[in-house]
């Protein structure tokens, strides 16, 4: 006869914490449990104590270490950035998203501490905007540091290598640049301004079109120092909110697509095929569709039209099919990310072990970033 799991002392309060803090309703502890509502109420009023198993599964649905549910008390976490994405009434962040959330601000904190142990600077290596900043300009501005011209772009084969060259510019501002899977109807990006280095994070599960222009709205949120959760097409219904997503729209659009050379290849189109032009440049119809109206090559009228066209983000299915962790964490965490880590374990700044949880790849797959990553 088996044994039965040892119910376990633990701190009522940290129950409620945990589960609330990873966005779980009392109804999905009850189901994945096998237990009642009632009593997973009764834990957190402290009036019972769930099992070992029971804490173990816990662990697994709210993606937290066992260890967690033996706190003393709860512990404070970071604040979310503010959430410019829709209605305030708007349901609470899921759990799939909010960890992604904090697996940001952990390897944003990690970086930190392995810069300080190379004497490497947190700062970005770019000036401040504001909002009475033109987004024309500075986008202008941006896009002559990148170095890279329309007809380079227009060159590139596919969207993949559009978002490497793009995000391989952000980090080389020393901006960290995720990517983590999070539900696309409810999160397509966020910035992480209030610790150094600063860090994007865009949705993997989001068409990778989709993630060149949330890269670029983020980046604006970044020289603003204006901190966010966005679906940049669906913006917040308050006024201040709605300016700086204006001004990071804007700001994105113009850097993707340069003025002068859209208005020219607008010119030669043929039968208004907008598609097509926004497959030249490897952005979203989306994207193109913003840039057009702003440049007045389209009315309100037609905007509206073509915008109501437009399908719901479709949701991908994983990451990155048949990669290995290798590659799998060069992909989400970024190659900035990965050299750091790197380097700190050949300068014996942190051990085997520590580079193995912070790239989250085992000894054959580090070995193998050792040998592809400078």
């Amino acid at each position: 006869m088996p044994k039965k799991s040892p119910s376990v002392s633990v701190n009522p309060a940290v129950l409620k914490w945990l589960r609330e803090s990873s966005g779980i309703r009392l109804e999905e502890v009850s189901t994945h449990l096998d237990v009642s509502v009632d009593v997973v109420s009764s834990w957190e009023r402290g009036e019972d104590s769930p099992t070992l198993n029971q804490i173990k599964k816990m662990a697994r649905e709210y993606k937290r270490p066992s260890a967690a549910f033996f706190l003393l008390r709860p512990v404070p976490e970071r604040d979310l950035p503010p959430d410019f994405r829709r209605l305030p009434d708007a349901e609470a962040l899921t759990s799939k998203t909010r960890f992604a959330i904090r697996k940001a601000q952990y390897l944003q904190e990690i970086s930190s501490e392995l810069m300080d142990n190379l004497n490497r600077k947190t700062d970005m290596d770019v000036n401040r905007a504001n909002l009475k900043d033109d987004p024309e300009r500075r986008a202008n501005f941006e896009r002559e540091r990148t170095g890279i011209s329309p007809d380079e772009q227009k060159k590139w084969e596919k969207p993949s290598e559009a978002l490497n060259h793009w995000r391989e510019y952000i980090q080389q501002r020393n901006i960290l640049v995720f990517q983590f899977s999070m539900n696309v109807e409810e999160l397509r990006g966020l910035a992480l301004t209030d610790l150094k280095p600063f860090v994007i994070v865009v949705s993997s599960s989001d068409s990778i079109k989709a993630r060149i222009f949330s890269l670029l709205h983020e980046y604006g949120h970044i020289l603003l120092h204006k901190p966010a959760l966005c679906i940049p097409d669906k913006p917040t219904v308050e006024k201040y909110g709605q300016a700086i997503e204006r001004w990071c729209n804007h700001f994105a659009a113009a850097f993707l697509l340069p003025a002068e050379s859209v208005k020219k290849d607008f010119a030669e189109l043929e039968a208004r095929n907008y598609k097509h032009l926004a497959s030249m440049y490897e952005v979203s119809y989306r994207a193109m569709l913003i840039r057009l109206l702003e440049l007045g090559l389209m009315s309100n009228h037609e905007f509206k039209q073509e915008w109501r066209k437009l399908k719901k983000p479709r949701q991908k299915v994983g990451g990155g099919g048949g990669e290995n962790l290798a590659e799998k964490a060069v992909r989400e965490r970024g190659s900035a990310f990965v050299s750091l880590v790197l380097e700190n374990t050949q300068q014996g700044h942190i051990n085997y072990n520590d580079a193995l949880d912070y790239l989250d790849v085992k000894t054959k797959h580090l070995q193998k970033l050792t040998g592809s990553t400078p």
